[in-house]
């Protein structure tokens, strides 16, 4: 066997040494030799490393996303504000101007929100999670070695593992467990995955606005919806947050063929002019909720209103 190898052994180095001397092709076909060699004797290897242990960097005062997509990420941090980007628009021939809008606290704020709305969103739907400090994930340690010079603020991606499911995370926002505890005040905030001492999220849903929603005591959280939205997705998410749609009398009649109504029996009015609004009434737990949508062909989610 020793024998076998290390004729096979002068037989590569051999093939490497004449074909390096071929010009530009020889050469990418000595690189791609060997890369492949060294692909095929590490992946074993590979396999008998155990996974590696990370933990939030300390430094990170958030939490950290995990999203069960990689597009999830990136429409979360490609979230742009309406108006910030509405100042760029009418100022896209003053350079001058649109730096000074940029660099600007409102800006920078609202720019922060439309990103924290999305990711609030993304949590809601189930599409991602929060971490933080004690929330160990793991990671394969091939994905790991081409993840961990990653910047903090480097929008690089690896997959970890969390609680037995496969997620994606920023790389940059990990470091390798040191078993030295974070200062509680460097701690980031636990939003959405708080757990109880059994390991189960006992964390409350997001909260909006709360001018977005009725001035109700005690009112359940409203998930948040975009005017992207139709309104069969809100209603969606609106059966599976255990809203149930309210049968009122007095309603408007559902015209044949209306595909805004259809089916819908929380339907309150739908107006045929304007903004063709139509109002759906859905209630909780002795609370009640009113989606309020716009659109003749499609309804499409406006606002919560009365």
């Amino acid at each position: 066997m020793k024998n076998y190898l290390a004729t096979k052994w002068k037989s590569l180095t051999a093939w490497s040494s004449a074909t390096w001397g071929r010009g530009r092709i020889g050469k990418a076909k000595v690189i791609l030799a060997w890369y492949g060699l060294a692909v095929v004797v590490m992946a074993p290897a590979a396999l008998l490393v155990p996974d590696v242990e990370l933990e939030l960097r300390p430094a990170m005062t958030e939490p950290a996303l995990l999203c069960r997509e990689q597009q999830s990420l990136d429409e979360i941090v490609d979230a742009k504000d309406v108006t910030n980007q509405a100042l760029l628009e009418k100022f896209r021939h003053q350079p001058d101007m649109q730096r000074r809008i940029m660099s600007s606290d409102t800006y920078m704020q609202r720019d922060a929100a439309a990103w924290r709305s999305e990711a609030m969103r993304k949590i809601a739907r189930g599409q991602c999670r929060e971490v933080t400090h004690g929330d160990p994930v793991r990671v394969d340690w091939m994905e790991w070695q081409s993840s961990k010079d990653a910047e903090p603020l480097k929008p690089k991606r690896m997959l970890v593992t969390y609680q037995g499911q496969t997620y994606w995370a920023y790389a940059g926002q990990w470091q390798n467990i040191t078993g030295k505890p974070v200062a509680a005040e460097n701690r980031a905030p636990l939003m959405v995955s708080r757990k109880a001492p059994d390991g189960n999220d006992r964390s409350a849903p997001p909260v909006v606005d709360g001018s977005q929603t009725q001035a109700t005591p005690n009112r359940h959280p409203v998930l948040p919806f975009a005017r992207t939205e139709s309104y069969a997705q809100v209603r969606v998410v609106l059966l599976r947050d255990g809203w149930q749609p309210v049968i009122s009398k007095d309603v408007d009649q559902c015209m044949e063929g209306d595909t805004r109504c259809e089916g819908h029996p929380e339907m309150l009015t739908c107006s045929g002019s304007g903004l063709a609004m139509c109002r759906f009434r859905w209630q909780r737990d002795g609370q009640q909720l009113t989606i309020c949508t716009a659109g003749e062909e499609q309804a499409m989610f406006h606002s919560i209103c009365e």
